[in-house]
Parts: structure tokens; sequence; C-alpha cells
């Protein structure tokens, strides 16, 4: 298995830190402010959500038939945009599914048919981003090993510091490169862990702080990314802050590859 450069799992063991939101909005800032042509697929299968993030309620077709291999890749495939493609995952659970076996069966046989389904879309997608499940479970290890690199979603309190840091020692273990911490809903309180601290402990560079906001639960009433919503906003700011830093403001025309290596080796 070959990991390609630019499949990006974004990952926290910790649930509720913003993992959804911020895959939701990244990948929506860089379709659209940055014209990146960008695939978000749904790896939680067991609780998926990153499709009501995007308008998608009940998808006919999702990453569950795929993982079946019940039909052709591009099925599963939803247009939100021109530039943004989405996987989701089913929220349904069916008859077949109550046994999850059926579709969780094990680590080495989700990473197999990962591999082989990233090796075809990755020549056609910019970046491809997998929402992660929380916790280190079948599926978010799964996800781990197809990635090229990592982004780590956290809040700034001990909690969510203390599983992220797992998930750096996880990533060292599997060699996986980590891009850099998001540090989302922060509040600016006496009480919140402090950016440098937070780098001093686990290693990693933090990348942006995405500030809480009050517009994000609206966001995710109306089913719209925050920066396509409410692009003034502050949190939406941030998002469109990160997106830069991953890929700079580049001609269309340019081989995002080279800025993603870059973004995750440092070379």
């Amino acid at each position: 298995m070959v990991r390609k450069s630019n499949v990006i799992a974004v990952m926290s063991p910790k649930g509720g830190v913003g993992k959804t939101v911020t895959t939701a909005n990244l990948a929506a800032a860089l379709a659209t402010e940055f014209d990146k042509k960008i695939l978000a697929i749904d790896t939680n299968v067991s609780t998926a959500s990153l499709g009501l993030h995007l308008d998608i309620f009940y998808p006919k077709n999702t990453i569950h038939d795929l993982l079946r291999k019940k039909f052709a890749i591009g099925r599963a495939i939803h247009i939100y945009d021109d530039n943004l493609h989405v996987i989701p995952a089913s929220i349904q659970i069916k008859k077949r599914d109550r046994n999850i076996n059926n579709v969780r069966t094990n680590v080495h046989k989700i990473v197999k048919y990962y591999d082989h389904l990233l090796k075809n879309l990755s020549k056609y997608y910019d970046l491809i981003f997998l929402d992660a499940s929380p916790g280190f479970d079948i599926e978010s290890i799964a996800a781990m090993h197809v990635a090229g690199g990592l982004l780590i979603v956290t809040n700034p309190d001990y909690p969510s510091i203390v599983t992220a840091a797992k998930a750096v020692e996880y990533a060292k273990i599997m060699k996986i490169p980590v891009g850099g911490i998001v540090l989302n809903k922060v509040r600016n309180k006496k009480y919140e862990i402090k950016r440098e601290d937070i780098e001093d402990a686990l290693g990693i560079k933090v990348l942006v702080e995405i500030p809480f906001d009050k517009k994000i639960p609206e966001s995710i009433a109306k089913r719209k990314p925050l920066v396509l919503l409410k692009p003034r906003a502050k949190a939406s700011k941030a998002f469109k802050k990160l997106a830069e830093s991953m890929v700079g403001k580049k001609p269309k025309k340019s081989n995002p590859f080279k800025g993603i290596k870059k973004f995750f080796t440092g070379k």
C-alpha cells in the first residue's frame, strides 16, 4: 500500500470537538475560495454525520454500499458543488446492519478496500478528506492507515488535549505525518490551555485557532457550512486561513500535491 499525499484524515479521539464541522468547512473553503477539486468521505460508518452538514439526508448510495462492494464507486458520489463532492455514510439502521460486522469486519479488509478506492479517486481530486470516527476503533484506525497525513482537531481543555496526545502517539507508531493541530472552540478564557503549551506538550504545531462561534449551530441546522452561510463570521475567516495554509493562493493549474507534501513533511 502506498499512501496518497492528497488524502487527509481529519480526526479526534474525543467526540464533540468539532471534527466534522472542521471537515465540512475546510472542504467547502478549499472548493469555493481556492478552486480546488475536493472529495469528502464519511468514514465514520457507525455514527455518520458528515452528510447532515452538507444537506444530504438519507442518501440512496453510501460508503456502506461501497464497503459491501455492491456497485461502482461513482454511484456513491454526491455532487454538493461543482468542486465539492461527497461520499456520505448512511444514518439509517437496516436489518442487515444490525450485526455491525456486516460493514465492520476487520481493519485489514477495510484498509484493503479503502486503498483500492483511493487509488482510483486520488487521480481525480486535488484533495480527499476522510472524516474519521472518534476514538481508536476499527473505522478510525483504517482511515489513519490509508491517509497521507492527519489533521487533529481538539479543544483547549485537558480531556481533549490528553486524547489528542494519544492520536499523536498513534501517528508516530503508524508512521503517519501529522500536518498540525486545529484548535477549535477557542473562547480566549483564562482557564483554557494556551496555544504555546499545547504545542510544547504535543510537539505538533497549532495551525489555526478557530474561535467559538454561536453561528455554527445555525449552519448545522441549515445544513450549510459556515464559510458559505456566514462567510464574514470569525470562525469562517479562521477556516479560510487554515485552507490557505494548506494550499496557498495558487493558480487553478498549479500542482496541489507539491504544496500538500510540504505541508505534512516540511520538505
